[in-house]
């Protein structure tokens, strides 16, 4: 129902769209069913036309409204909720007789204690609660209209998440609609990025990067061997003191046979990353918390694997990192090459002396680079 009243009313000549009334969704905090009404509603309406949000009255929402596309809100929830004794935060709601303390700053509440507004006469205490709960709300768009000029909404978005089960649920909801918000987003932004959990990898700039990896690059003509290199703490890779001792076995072939071998990193949570896209924004502007999430673990494995399967190499080599990724990239590396019938090994980096480990690995490209059998 409402991608078809969205479809109809973008015939007509409307400046401005609205969604009403979700009221009865968001008090019964179904918040990922609002998430699905939201997206829907923008995939068919004119992009250009900005949309309201009915009832979005709680400050805890705004940024997921707000980064599933909603421009404008109104709500009376700052008043109704003061009827009702009831205190607005930005990560929920309290009862005034709970309080003991006020953790808000606003000139109301660094004026007063919860005691003493529980005293007040009730026509004043639902006065002093609707300022307190309006200046909540504005605190909060302030700090969303902020992250959205650093680049951080995503950021935001995913601290308010937590604020309830049912806002986690609706982030993780964005999976569904990932290419569509990302071909909506600024591709470059002013600021380095920061990586938390498995819920980044449905981040726009995440999803952008894979779907124009596939769509735009291809490998060099010369490349027969690709050699998966695991992430480094600092970036860009490919200047760090790791990638310098394997340039040195690059060199020690010679030039004909260095040529055909193509280096690729393995990196959470974008996956697979191109030697010389190594620089390319934000694939060296972000920071990931350590150790990473199963689910992050499987992505990028899943990544890397498709991505050998869109490449035409003969031969994949595979510096593993156990410690950091388990089986995973190995595990998806050698399915990968067994359906196209391509050659694969893999070194541990963990098992034995890093001398040892090189020279094996050296020993390993030139065994596959040789023309001889």
């Amino acid at each position: 129902m409402v991608a078809r009243s969205a479809v109809e009313m973008g015939k007509l000549p409307f400046q401005v769209h609205a969604l009403g009334s979700p009221t009865e969704v968001m008090e019964n905090y179904r918040f990922d069913v609002l998430a699905d009404m939201i997206m829907t509603a923008k995939m068919n309406l004119p992009p250009e036309r900005p949309l309201h949000l009915f009832g979005a009255g709680h400050p805890m929402m705004f940024a997921l409204a707000v980064a599933l596309g909603c421009d404008l809100f109104d709500s009376a929830a700052y008043a109704l909720y003061a009827r009702e004794n009831r205190y607005m935060t930005e990560n929920g709601t309290w009862r005034l007789e709970e309080l003991e303390f006020f953790p808000c700053q606003c000139p109301k509440c660094t004026s007063t204690k919860p005691k003493a507004v529980l005293e007040m006469p009730q026509a004043d205490r639902v006065t002093f609660l609707a300022e307190h709960n309006l200046y909540v709300c504005q605190a909060e768009l302030k700090r969303i209209k902020q992250a959205i000029k650093d680049g951080r909404l995503w950021e935001h978005l995913e601290m308010r998440a937590h604020a309830h089960p049912t806002l986690l649920t609706a982030l993780k909801k964005l999976k569904k609609y990932a290419d569509f918000i990302a071909a909506h987003s600024p591709v470059v932004k002013r600021s380095g990025l920061f990586f938390f959990s498995s819920l980044s990898t449905a981040r726009p700039e995440v999803v952008n990067y894979r779907n124009r990896l596939f769509e735009r690059y291809s490998p060099p003509d010369t490349a027969r061997l690709l050699l998966l290199l695991p992430q480094t703490r600092k970036k860009p890779f490919h200047k760090t003191p790791e990638y310098a001792k394997i340039r040195k076995i690059l060199q020690n072939l010679d030039e004909a046979l260095s040529s055909k071998v193509h280096v690729c990193f393995y990196a959470a949570p974008f996956g697979a990353i191109p030697l010389e896209l190594d620089e390319v924004y934000p694939l060296s502007q972000h920071e990931v918390a350590l150790p990473l999430d199963k689910e992050t673990i499987e992505y990028v494995a899943k990544h890397v694997s498709d991505y050998i399967a869109y490449a035409n190499y003969e031969t994949v080599v595979l510096l593993n990192d156990p410690q950091q990724w388990g089986d995973s990239i190995k595990k998806y590396c050698k399915r990968s090459c067994l359906k196209k019938a391509a050659k694969f090994e893999h070194v541990n980096i963990h098992a034995e002396g890093s001398k040892n480990i090189l020279t094996r690995l050296e020993m390993i490209l030139r065994k596959h680079l040789s023309d001889e059998p």
